[in-house]
């Protein structure tokens, strides 16, 4: 018996609803605590830079003293998308590759912070 998932999809063409449902399965199957300190460190970072992408987020989340974790970081792309729904971040339509060696030049989206609270 399989349980059904009920979200909504965004039909703007952005992003491809195959993506849209992978993101919301792995956000479905990541660990709960760290999806609540994930969208903590989202909000830090914010609030420190104008612009940020997941590399300024998983910096965050490491730099705590017991960071969480969770078996595939696949959820970190529904993370930031919530933290966009949320007024947190204002996608920009610019990507960049990561600078994290363990993600391999992975390109990542630059989002714009509404929280940056800079000089």
């Amino acid at each position: 018996m399989s349980t059904l998932t009920q979200f909504d999809l965004d039909f703007s063409g952005r992003l491809p609803a195959s993506a849209q449902i992978g993101m919301e399965q792995a956000r479905a199957n990541a660990d709960g605590r760290w999806v609540a300190i994930f969208d903590a460190c989202v909000l830090a970072a914010a609030r420190k830079k104008p612009e940020i992408t997941s590399d300024d987020v998983l910096a965050e989340i490491e730099s705590l003293p017991e960071p969480p974790e969770t078996h595939n970081l696949s959820a970190i792309g529904a993370a930031m998308r919530r933290a966009c729904g949320l007024g947190i971040l204002r996608g920009t339509n610019r990507v960049k590759r990561s600078e994290r060696p363990e993600k391999h030049g992975n390109r990542q989206n630059i989002w714009e912070s509404k929280y940056y609270e800079g000089k």
